[in-house]
């Protein structure tokens, strides 16, 4: 840890205007960004911010798309001190309210198609301002090129600390309310070093990150920052459109979930072609399924990097090293900085082979939900992470995700994880997507219910799936429910909504 000194995007962001002006920050379509540009721009934006009355501290809400302005939006506000939260624009009304409710922004920073959602809302009583992408100044609205234009570009001379807050990083919500993880400028650092260090990558780099926008945006850029790398923005997550980004633009490191790298392997399979220049294909946010690792490596000749991270490990804490020895099922190693233990229900260590929760801790790992003491005391116990994860490892210090402790089901008081069986169905070549969930029984107690998407133009029986089960798994973990439906529910960034599964 020592090895690394410790910055703030703050930091970052000047040193990379010092040294690299001329060097290209962010590209998006034809638009390119130099590091002097988004420097001088995110000034301009924070002593806006500054003048209009903003204190350190103070909460900014994003409603943007994957657009450049996200980026001077997220670090024009740690410039002048406040607080990022990003609103996930396709959830519902009540829930958006909520969120606003919790953070009580004094800005908001919208894109112009996102003014109609924002004027149903209310706002706390001692909010500022609006500033639109796209829109003229109006009264309460400020215009974003004449907030950038019209303002002094120079620092602010805001006093930003390690220790600062510099964004709300919400959960998916997946399974329920998302929450909002207290994020420091010392978590993005710690997380953003051990990532670089652990998938060896360098200045010459060029970023495609795949989350959306509200979903983790520091991903977005804090490696290339680190680095003084560049950053590519895709809005877009049709295949054609990823594949021609890639290519175009030279993209070496991409950051996805495994749904993204399922299109790929569909497209190729479609239409033949390579992607010479991407060497670190990362998969984390959800587990990567046996079959597409083996697909994806058989299509384009390279092998995907699974990761595991969090909203609350601040992004990646465990990876498939590249040098390392590559283990199909293993999500890797533990990343410099992050310290992990696997334990059993009384947080006893557990020996290699056995299966229990992950608890992680380390400077990359935050330390609090904002507003919710309950979760926080929940989920933080005596300086660890309480992640919810089951995992195993083995005797060389590799890391095997088995599930969420949740979707855990004990059938006949035999402990069955659902990624096996789901591993399983997705081996069967006229299956696209499954999942597998608990469902009540009066006998049982619990039983399997698979979830399955066929692949077009195949038919598929409850008895082929049924039977093709009973060939690879023991009797109990056999599926006993089958569904079939045209998709499964899923968030704008490609997670599965569990809630909506049962």
């Amino acid at each position: 840890m020592n090895r690394f000194e410790a910055k703030t995007l703050v930091d970052m962001l000047a040193e990379n205007a010092e040294h690299l002006p001329n060097k290209i920050a962010m590209i998006y379509h034809d638009r390119q960004t130099t590091y002097r540009m988004l420097y001088h721009e995110s000034n301009a934006l924070a002593n806006f911010l500054g003048g209009a009355g903003l204190e350190p501290g103070d909460k900014i809400g994003l409603i943007l798309n994957k657009i450049p302005e996200v980026i001077t939006s997220f670090l024009g506000v740690v410039c002048a001190g406040g607080v990022v939260f990003p609103v996930d624009f396709h959830q519902p009304l009540h829930q958006i309210q909520n969120l606003i409710d919790l953070t009580h922004p004094r800005v908001m920073i919208v894109s112009e198609e996102y003014q109609r959602l924002l004027s149903s809302l209310i706002l706390p009583s001692d909010f500022i301002c609006t500033i639109v992408i796209g829109a003229p100044s109006s009264t309460g609205n400020y215009n974003w090129d004449q907030v950038i234009q019209n303002n002094d570009q120079s620092p602010p001379g805001i006093s930003v600390g390690l220790e600062d807050t510099a964004y709300l990083n919400l959960t998916s919500g997946t399974t329920g309310s998302p929450k909002c993880a207290v994020t420091t400028h010392a978590n993005i650092f710690w997380n953003t070093a051990a990532a670089i260090e652990a998938l060896c990558l360098t200045s010459d780099d060029i970023h495609l990150c795949m989350f959306a926008v509200f979903a983790h945006p520091h991903e977005l850029l804090a490696r290339p920052l680190y680095l003084g790398g560049t950053l590519v923005l895709l809005d877009k997550i049709a295949p054609k459109t990823i594949c021609r980004t890639i290519s175009e633009h030279g993209v070496t490191c991409m950051m996805a979930i495994a749904p993204i790298y399922r299109t790929l392997v569909q497209l190729h399979d479609a239409s033949s072609f390579e992607l010479p220049s991407l060497k670190y294909p990362e998969s984390g946010g959800m587990h990567t399924p046996l079959i597409l690792l083996k697909e994806f490596e058989e299509r384009f000749h390279r092998r995907i990097i699974p990761v595991w991270g969090s909203t609350e490990a601040t992004g990646i804490a465990l990876a498939m090293l590249p040098d390392q020895e590559y283990k199909p099922g293993s999500v890797g190693k533990p990343c410099s900085s992050y310290e992990i233990r696997i334990v059993d229900d009384n947080d006893i260590n557990l020996e290699d082979g056995q299966i229990g929760e992950m608890l992680i801790r380390g400077p990359g790992v935050i330390s609090s939900y904002f507003g919710n003491l309950e979760e926080t005391n929940k989920c933080f116990k005596n300086g660890w992470l309480h992640t919810g994860d089951m995992f195993k490892k083995d005797s060389s210090g590799y890391f095997f995700f088995v599930g969420r402790r949740q979707g855990m089901m004990k059938v006949g008081g035999l402990k069955v994880y659902p990624i096996e069986i789901e591993e399983i169905l997705l081996a069967h070549p006229g299956v696209s997507e499954a999942v597998v969930v608990k469902d009540h029984d009066s006998l049982y107690g619990e039983i399997p219910k698979a979830i399955i998407v066929p692949k077009a133009d195949v038919l598929l029986s409850k008895r082929d799936i049924r039977l093709f089960c009973e060939k690879r798994l023991s009797k109990f973990k056999v599926p006993k429910i089958i569904e079939f439906r045209p998709e499964l529910p899923k968030t704008t960034g490609g997670k599965i909504r569990w809630s909506e599964l049962w």
